[in-house]
């Protein structure tokens, strides 16, 4: 083989290379709404957490489990903390707006309920972590999401605003 044919064959390797990392990078990765829980989890400490199902979701987001098509919500299973950490999975626009209404009543409720109370509570609820990473919703009441949102930004996620 010459080494004009040698090249040739080492260039088309290099390109079909490329096409396949091009094409494994545009992939979305269709994250779920216990995978991100999980990871968060993880990332940062929080009070004893209690899970909620579809039937006491209405109660605290105002929508119930039919308004988004997937769900993973852990809140504080104490009523002096706010900790919350909810993942929410929609599947348009519509189910969006829910979602973003209920959470934002939900924090509305969390800053009235602890403004007057306990002030480090109300801090938190302040400062919480509300972004989206592809068509999930992820809200976070923790006392640290600095970490939770350098990992969150690393997967690609967008703050809500």
């Amino acid at each position: 083989m010459s080494k004009n044919s040698v090249k040739k064959v080492i260039v088309f390797l290099i390109a079909i290379a490329l096409s396949f990392i091009a094409c494994g990078c545009a992939a979305k990765n269709n994250y779920s709404t216990s995978q991100l829980s999980e990871e968060i989890l993880k990332l940062a400490s929080f009070s004893e957490m209690k899970a909620l199902s579809g039937t006491s979701l209405p109660s605290y987001f105002v929508f119930s489990d039919g308004d988004v098509k997937r769900f993973n919500v852990m809140v504080s299973a104490n009523s002096e903390s706010s900790d919350t950490l909810a993942c929410f999975e929609v599947i348009d626009e519509k189910q969006r707006s829910v979602a973003i209404s209920g959470i934002s009543q939900y924090l509305s409720n969390q800053s009235n309920s602890f403004k007057s109370t306990i002030e480090k509570e109300y801090n938190k609820v302040q400062n919480r972590l509300l972004m989206e990473l592809e068509n999930i919703i992820i809200l976070v009441v923790s006392n640290d999401t600095a970490s939770i949102w350098d990992y969150l930004t690393e997967l690609g996620a967008k703050e809500v605003v």
